[in-house]
């Protein structure tokens, strides 16, 4: 008796943990997944080749782009709207302004869905050929994704 009742009990346990952790797939798709990776190549790659169009077809226009940066002791945000990264991009038309970190390969940024949680999604990006990092918020309204946070950084130096 004591091993029935125990065997049903685990049995029980087992199948409300496969459930629990099968939750979170259910409000992610495959089409949420390439369209989240799409806006988030439009952003990247807008930028870096001097698309306006891309950038504003994939970047809220309540945009907040921002960088924590130090000099010596004083603290500050670097910040960033999408009409900035729209002319930022502009300038980036000819030729990035950055150093070239991989000179003679393609941009190639690499992308790492972290969640998605309903409408809302994070990504992060690494970007080896400028040397820098995107934390990326995500969120879908009337059928799109759009960029709406990005914290940045410039990758550590090995």
């Amino acid at each position: 008796m004591y091993n029935n009742l125990t065997h049903g009990k685990m049995k029980k346990l087992f199948l409300l943990l496969l459930i629990v952790i099968a939750l979170p797939s259910f409000g992610q798709s495959k089409e949420d997944s390439l369209a989240i990776k799409k806006a988030t190549l439009d952003y990247i790659e807008g930028w870096a080749t001097g698309n306006v169009e891309r950038i504003q077809n994939s970047v809220s226009p309540e945009l907040s782009k921002r960088r924590v940066a130090a000099t010596g002791e004083f603290v500050y945000i670097q910040d960033m709207s999408r009409s900035l990264l729209c002319m930022s991009a502009l300038g980036n038309a000819k030729g990035v302004r950055m150093p070239d970190l991989t000179p003679g390969t393609d941009l190639a940024p690499e992308i790492k869905i972290l969640d998605i949680d309903g409408t809302n999604a994070s990504v992060k990006t690494w970007n080896a050929k400028y040397g820098f990092f995107d934390y990326i918020h995500l969120s879908k309204a009337g059928g799109k994704w759009m960029t709406v946070n990005v914290l940045w950084d410039m990758n550590k130096k090995p």
